[in-house]
């Protein structure tokens, strides 16, 4: 089994996992550090977890609804322990987001259980959220033996009863907490669009003295909303963004997120591996 060493001062390139990765990384070791797996992947589908045969694997989570007032289960948790000790990833990446809510109500005939959203939800931005999550993250923090960083989300529209901007929100989360921030370019850049803000002022905002990973990913525009889309090459604007930020900001890794499709264009996944070992001073 292989696993990434983050101690020796260089930053490293990975991929998510997704159709076609394990031919790529066996075809072309030398533009890939590691490979970035979905904690819910591993757990309804262990034997993804073969390719750390091969490479490094980080882990990534979608389960603890950080951002949220309904706790996750002991069981989850427990879960995402035992795949982070498995792998021994050096740190565990989660959504500023939630996944679950109150329960809907139906009858009085049996106890309602959390609804589960199915998807990562952008939270309300609000003081309120900020204090939930700094009291969320101490309690995960202390069930685990990595580190935890939280990721961005994307924001679709304006959340209702918001009372700061996203990078606003960020910092605060940050000024509660010890973690690291995954900072999804991709997820900024479709917040920045989203809401009319302007992607190159709001970036200096962030504290990116705490980017510990940077995810780079496609995005599109339907029914004048911008969406994300891992089936997408990044915009020219993503690496402008990544350039930007690595004037301050030293990552210890940059994933690019290409994972929706098999048939993503070899040769632009080639150059945009090149394009960020350049950026990070790899090559």
């Amino acid at each position: 089994m292989k696993y990434l060493d983050t101690t020796k001062g260089k930053p490293n390139i990975g991929l998510a996992l997704g159709p076609g990765v394990n031919e790529f990384v066996s075809e072309h070791p030398e533009l890939v550090d590691y490979v970035e797996i979905p904690f819910e992947q591993l757990r309804h589908a262990p034997e993804v977890a073969s390719i750390q045969e091969e490479i490094p694997v980080v882990l990534h989570c979608a389960s603890m609804s950080v951002a949220g007032f309904v706790a996750p289960e002991g069981a989850t948790l427990d879960a995402i322990a035992d795949a982070a000790a498995h792998t021994r990833t050096p740190w565990i990446g989660e959504h500023l987001a939630f996944v679950s809510a109150d329960p809907l109500v139906v009858d009085d005939s049996t106890t309602p259980s959390p609804t589960n959203l199915t998807y990562t939800v952008c939270p309300q931005l609000s003081e309120e959220t900020v204090a939930r999550v700094a009291e969320n993250l101490a309690a995960l923090e202390a069930r685990f033996d990595q580190p935890l960083i939280i990721e961005n989300s994307p924001q679709y529209f304006e959340v209702p009863g918001s009372t700061m901007p996203m990078v606003d929100f960020i910092g605060a989360v940050l000024k509660r907490s010890s973690a690291g921030l995954l900072l999804d370019l991709s997820h900024f850049l479709i917040t920045m669009l989203n809401t009319g803000r302007d992607p190159r002022k709001d970036i200096e905002k962030l504290p990116l003295e705490r980017v510990l990973e940077i995810h780079i990913s496609g995005l599109n525009k339907q029914s004048e909303i911008v969406w994300d889309d891992h089936a997408t090459p990044a915009p020219p604007l993503i690496f402008e963004l990544l350039d930007l930020v690595l004037r301050r900001a030293r990552p210890k890794a940059l994933t690019f997120e290409y994972n929706w499709t098999p048939h993503f264009p070899e040769s632009v996944l080639k150059a945009h591996l090149q394009r960020g070992r350049q950026a990070l001073g790899l090559s």
